[in-house]
């Protein structure tokens, strides 16, 4: 790219990040040169909190970026979050008169043939990835260019994205002066982030946790097979604090990072905070009783998906939310009734579980090849 680095913008729920970082090798490692960030009030069901601030809070974060890196942006990747994005799959063969070796081209004939989803008026399609590919109906891969076969079947995960969101950025985007924009659904760069680096070679079940939403993904070979977005998150547990214990937002935030879930407590013992004590059995039971119901959220979720989950799933945990809360992991891990990791890299870069979704949308930039300016036409409206 441009400048020799690559820029991303992502929405989470309570902020927007910004994040500029260069390529480093051809797997997609990257480091990370910039960030910039801006706190908001975020979306629910479908529609953003205060949207009058949106403008003001994406120029901000990028205008970070942009002096940091002594530069301005021009080129970027704009992440799609769940509760704007919506993600279906399609599968299409090919049929080959003889044995034959697939080539590049067979493997997109088999992404076009898929495409068959009709997205609606207020949805604009970006795309399908292959998630896996299956060689004569026996031999499951996920690049099958090179092999020999008479027959190829692929599995394709289509992403599309509500006009809603479009509409509200891309105006934005253009009074910067930034025109090369392309926009990818942030569940499926982000789920398919974390199982990589997590090593997982075949499906996982990846929930983020965030401030007031939360995503659910199942991501299997190269791509996302399902996501929900619920409007529940770790934003209410301070919120709930206050209402049962009867103390302002700010001292319920630091309460939170005194608590630890996984320790069992006697008659009288407290958490003390800047000299003030609340009672520790009163408070775990609070946080116990939103993460029950988060837990629920999460198991609701999936009366939407029609995918085939294997009992040997892995269940991985990121998000600010929970993940830094001690014995958050466990305890949700107890109510699903299964057992959960939590997100982490060997990369320090890249160990924060607040920023995954920054991390995925990063590789997915890192990997687009060379793109001429007329492939992002279709984003360019009057």
């Amino acid at each position: 790219m441009k400048d020799n680095f690559v820029t991303v913008l992502d929405f989470g729920s309570g902020k927007i990040t910004c994040m500029a970082a260069s390529k480093v090798s051809e797997k997609g490692d990257f480091i990370i040169k910039a960030v910039g960030q801006v706190s908001y009030n975020g979306f629910d069901d479908s529609v953003w909190y205060e949207p009058e601030t949106i403008a003001g809070a994406v120029k901000d974060a990028i205008s970070q970026v942009s002096a940091k890196m002594s530069t301005p942006i021009k080129q970027i990747v704009v992440g799609v979050p769940g509760v704007f994005s919506v993600t279906e799959t399609s599968e299409a063969s090919l049929t080959f008169h003889s044995k034959k070796k697939i080539d590049f081209d067979d493997t997109q004939d088999i992404i076009h043939k898929a495409d068959i989803i009709a997205g609606g008026s207020e949805l604009i399609p970006l795309g399908g990835k292959p998630v896996y590919y299956i060689l004569d109906g026996a031999i499951k891969t996920t690049n099958p260019v090179g092999a020999i076969a008479n027959k190829l079947t692929g599995l394709v995960s289509f992403s599309f994205m509500r006009n809603y969101f479009y509409k509200t950025v891309s105006p934005v985007l253009s009074q910067m002066g930034i025109k090369d924009v392309k926009y990818v659904a942030t569940c499926d760069a982000q789920s398919h982030w974390i199982a990589s680096t997590m090593g997982v070679a075949n499906t996982a079940l990846v929930i983020d946790v965030g401030h007031i939403t939360s995503n659910v993904m199942l991501t299997s070979g190269n791509s996302l097979l399902f996501a929900r977005t619920f409007a529940l998150g770790s934003g209410y547990l301070a919120s709930d604090i206050c209402s049962v214990l009867g103390c302002d937002f700010n001292f319920a935030m630091a309460l939170l990072g005194k608590i630890n879930l996984n320790l069992e407590f006697q008659e009288g013992d407290s958490y003390t905070v800047n000299g003030r004590m609340m009672d520790a059995t009163k408070t775990n039971d609070v946080v116990s009783a939103r993460i029950e119901q988060i837990a629920e959220y999460i198991i609701k979720s999936f009366r939407y998906c029609d995918k085939e989950i294997p009992a040997t799933t892995p269940v991985i945990l990121t998000g600010g939310g929970l993940t830094y809360l001690r014995g958050g992991a466990d305890k949700l891990s107890t109510f699903l009734g299964k057992p959960i990791v939590t997100y982490d890299s060997a990369n320090p870069q890249t160990r924060r579980n607040e920023y995954t979704s920054c991390y995925g949308l990063l590789h997915e930039a890192v990997m687009l090849p060379k793109r001429k300016k007329s492939i992002f036409s279709i984003f360019r409206k009057n």
